[in-house]
Order: C-alpha cells, then sequence, then structure tokens
C-alpha cells in the first residue's frame, strides 16, 4: 500500500514547475485558448461539422475553408494561396491525413470564412495574422512571466536560509529532510554528527522587498486586459467610483464593438456558406458572453427594483 507521504510526492510530480515559464506558457495558452472557443456558438450545423473545428481554426489561423469531402461537410486547418489584385486567398491547401487531398477553390469548390477584417495579405509584401493566436500566445507569455515571478517570491518568503553540507551523504541527509517539510510532514535527523558537517547561511532579506500583492494585482490586471481586448468584461469587484459614467459607456461600446465585429464577420462568411451548400448555418455570441444580454438583465432588475 503506498504511503500518505509518497501519494503526495507522486500528486506534487505530476503538476507541471510553477516557477518555469515554458510550462506556464504552455498551461496559460490552452487555458485562454479554451476561453475564446466559448464565445461564439454556431446553429445548425450538419453532423459532420463541429462548430468546435470551425471556431478552433477560426482563432489559430483567422480563416476557416469549409469544402464537400465523401458526400459531408467539413473543415480542416488550411493554408491560403493564390492571391487576387487586391491580395485576397483564392485558393487554399491542407495536409490532414484523414482528408483525401485535393485542391480547393474559393467560390467554385469551397468557401472561406473569416474571424475578422485582415482577410490574406492585407499588405503586399507580409502576412498578416488575422486569427487570435499570436494575441493568446502573447497574453499566455505576460501570465507565465508573472506566475514564475509569483512563485520565486512565496519560495523566497519561506526560505529565510540555505542549508550547506561538508559531505554528499549530508547533502543526502538534508534533501531528505526538507523533501518532508516542504509537503507539511515532520522530519527527524537521527544522526548527530551531521549537525557538526552542516551550517544555514541567513539570506538577504532586504534584496527581495515585499512584492508579491503588486505581481497578484498585475496578473488580474493582465487577465482583464486579455478578455477586454477580445471583447468580454472581465467580472472584478472595483469601486464604481473609481470610473466615470463616460468611461463606464466607452468601455461597453468597445466590447460591443470587438465581439461584434466578429460576429459580423463570421455571418458574412457563412452566407457564401449557406448560398453554395443549401445550409441554413448560423453564429451567435454565447449568452455567457453577450454584454447586450447582461445590459439588458441589468436594466430589467433595476426597473424591478425601482418598482418596488
Amino acid at each position: 500500500m503506498i504511503s500518505i507521504h509518497r501519494k503526495k510526492k507522486n500528486l506534487i510530480s505530476q503538476l507541471y514547475p510553477v516557477n518555469s515559464v515554458p510550462d506556464g506558457f504552455d498551461y496559460w495558452y490552452y487555458k485562454l485558448f479554451n476561453y475564446c472557443l466559448g464565445i461564439y456558438r454556431y446553429n445548425n450545423l450538419p453532423a459532420s461539422l463541429p462548430g468546435r473545428e470551425i471556431l478552433a481554426n477560426l482563432i489559430k489561423t483567422g480563416h476557416a475553408v469549409i469544402f464537400e469531402y465523401e458526400g459531408e461537410l467539413v473543415t480542416t486547418q488550411t493554408q491560403i494561396y493564390q492571391y487576387d489584385k487586391y491580395y485576397r486567398p483564392t485558393k487554399a491547401v491542407y495536409g490532414n491525413p484523414r482528408i483525401k487531398e485535393k485542391k480547393l477553390e474559393f467560390g467554385v469548390n469551397s468557401e472561406i470564412i473569416y474571424l475578422t477584417r485582415i482577410q490574406g495579405n492585407l499588405l503586399s509584401d507580409q502576412m498578416v495574422d488575422s486569427g487570435l493566436n499570436t494575441f493568446i500566445c502573447r497574453y499566455a507569455r505576460l501570465l507565465a512571466d508573472i506566475e514564475s515571478t509569483i512563485d520565486i517570491y512565496t519560495v523566497n518568503a519561506r526560505n529565510i536560509s540555505f542549508p550547506v553540507g561538508a559531505t554528499d551523504q549530508v547533502r543526502k541527509s538534508i534533501e531528505a529532510f526538507y523533501s518532508k517539510v516542504e509537503l507539511g510532514d515532520r522530519a527527524v535527523i537521527t544522526d548527530d554528527r551531521i549537525l557538526q558537517a552542516f551550517r544555514n547561511v541567513d539570506l538577504a532579506r532586504q534584496l527581495t522587498g515585499d512584492k508579491l500583492n503588486d505581481w497578484l494585482i498585475g496578473r488580474d490586471k493582465i487577465l482583464a486586459t486579455f478578455f477586454r481586448e477580445i471583447g468580454v468584461k472581465f467580472q472584478q469587484e472595483q469601486k464604481k467610483a473609481q470610473l466615470t459614467e463616460d468611461e463606464v459607456t466607452a468601455d461597453e461600446q468597445l466590447l460591443l464593438i470587438n465581439v461584434n465585429d466578429m460576429l459580423e464577420v463570421q455571418r458574412e462568411g457563412l452566407e457564401r456558406v449557406n448560398k453554395h451548400y443549401g445550409t441554413k448555418i448560423t453564429v451567435e455570441l454565447n449568452p455567457v458572453y453577450d454584454r447586450t444580454n447582461y445590459q439588458q438583465r441589468k436594466e430589467g432588475a433595476t426597473d424591478d427594483n425601482s418598482g418596488n
């Protein structure tokens, strides 16, 4: 039977090291990507065409190509090419081993849906990322950096000294001692000879000021900014006195512009899909993220309270 101590060690070993920026980046990238996957909702989709795949392609590349394969509508990650005189793509290729390769031409045997107004090569000499992938990466890196810094601060806060051992045997005994202490277990040194070859060196506490609260606030502000840029209100408590009515109104308008603009661009693409394939696919904001619904509920609650 595995001891409680061993179970706790196994559990901790399965967690990614919080101070590792690469591991933290992976964690936050998929977390933020998952948030974005929940913003829009598709209706009347055929069973062969998952809405999650459409939105995932839009987020990663800025476009989703819909085409027919073995009598069913499908989508997969594609690369667009062969631009017209306005640098808009006209064709696409893909490398999905599960779907037999064929040449895709928009308006002929496929249709393309965009996420933003930046479609293809907005500038003739360079490719523009019109999805949210780079955007998510930037915020994932910021959050990973801050999380790593927070972890370093918390470790420094409880490590007021570091141990020094004169021999390899002492080092192993010290490691065994601290491996239990870090899990909250009791630890005992049975060989008092080790004490003669062991000492603690105090850390210079003045070199590491108390900035933990600042970093925690910074993490929340970065998350709030991320949601604000994609047009989602970050729900957090704040004093109303800190914002004027004009600032609140401007903030609400900006949020609506962001999500509604991406929504409108998708609807334009779906109109082409519906016309080409005779479908009736629609897209809408997930009610959880729909600020107009939130405002209507808010106004309704205000009317109810005033009536009472």
